[in-house]
């Protein structure tokens, strides 16, 4: 019991602890993203309208409409598009449009000649998307491309009658920062890391402090009376041991509970349980606070006293034979005891004193009884 008990709590413990941690993983690097991702927008929207300022209708309509990749008309704007990208520190800085047949042209030459630059994957259906539908679309996030990270816009210039004209197509470099990206996230992961080893450390130590003391007084308690059980009698017993070789006086008294069968026989176990109980806190009153009661066996206790001279072991005695309460409804206390103090010379261990006490007992149930 005790050991299930202990792995369902680590279970838990161990669940916690990476519920926690992840949480605060999660927290710090969302937060980190949102704030690099909320920079960069901030930053491509300044540079689009840079870029849109410097560029005329007249360049898109001359570009769109008379395209030849050689011609001065596309050199000028190219050359326009390449200093705006330096300013703007872009990947690529390109005006894209649809012929007569719908496909795409951009003003970025591959290789020289006609064919030209297209991008693919999610940039690709951002581009389609804004000439189809005249739309700004902003990149859903960071793209991974040939040149590395990039962060898109694609933002549609009209005419006077607002025709699309074309759209400028702007691809942002975003390697160093994406790197920041990355840092944040391995910093975000130890910073969980050392959390999570900070409170599994911490709540483990706790822990063993809380639950040390609650399963050992599970282990050396009795269930039904509440009092200390077997266990705990011969542990105290090896140690009382020590103290009475010391020459420290240590008294033993066994208690023999009555009439225990004969209630269990006719008014049933529960009530010899609720008897049972009742006795052992009658005899524990009886102690005076000498002593702790232990349950050794299923009608039989026992109690060690330490330090206490023959008046006071007689003043335990004699209050137990002269004890009339009740125990249970109109049954009167009533058991049996004896008492032995260790003597050196006697006994050679407490187990000679356990005897004699065991025998003095049944001598005084004997008597009892009317036997003797």
């Amino acid at each position: 019991m005790k050991n299930s008990l202990i792995k369902r709590m680590y279970v838990i413990l161990i669940i916690t602890v990476l519920a926690v941690s992840i949480s605060v993983y999660s927290i710090a690097y969302v937060m980190t993203q949102d704030a690099k991702m909320f920079e960069i927008r901030e930053r491509a929207i300044g540079v689009k309208d840079y870029i849109l300022d410097n560029l005329t209708k007249a360049d898109f309509v001359d570009i769109t409409e008379n395209f030849q990749p050689d011609s001065d008309t596309h050199h000028g704007v190219q050359e326009t598009l390449d200093s705006l990208r330096g300013v703007g520190n872009l990947a690529r800085l390109y005006i894209a449009w649809k012929d007569e047949s719908g496909e795409i042209i951009t003003t970025i030459s591959v290789g020289g000649g006609r064919a030209t630059y297209l991008p693919t994957g999610r940039l690709e259906e951002d581009l389609r998307r804004s000439l189809l539908e005249g739309v700004a679309v902003f990149g859903s996030g960071i793209y991974s491309t040939d040149v590395g990270s990039v962060y898109t816009i694609f933002w549609p210039v009209l005419g006077e009658s607002q025709q699309l004209l074309g759209v400028v197509c702007m691809e942002f470099d975003v390697n160093s920062i994406q790197e920041a990206r990355t840092r944040a996230a391995i910093y975000s992961l130890a910073l969980s890391g050392a959390l999570c080893v900070l409170i599994f450390v911490i709540a483990y130590l706790s822990m063993n402090r809380a639950t040390e003391p609650y399963f050992r007084k599970l282990a050396y308690t009795d269930f039904l009376t509440g009092y200390e059980n077997r266990m705990a009698f011969e542990h105290r017993l090896r140690v009382c041991g020590d103290l009475a070789e010391s020459g420290r006086s240590v008294t033993l008294i066994i208690f023999d509970v009555n009439n225990l069968k004969t209630i269990n026989d006719v008014q049933g176990h529960e009530a010899g349980d609720t008897y049972l109980k009742n006795t052992a806190d009658l005899i524990f009153d009886n102690l005076f606070g000498y002593g702790t009661l232990y349950r050794i066996g299923g009608d039989e206790f026992a109690s060690i006293i330490v330090d206490r001279d023959e008046a006071e072991i007689d003043r335990v005695m004699n209050a137990l034979k002269m004890e009339k309460r009740m125990a249970y409804k109109t049954q009167q206390f009533s058991c049996a005891c004896g008492a032995a103090t260790f003597k050196k010379g006697v006994d050679n261990s407490m187990r000679d004193v356990l005897g004699r006490a065991d025998a003095a007992m049944y001598a005084e149930k004997k008597r009892q009884k009317g036997l003797a």
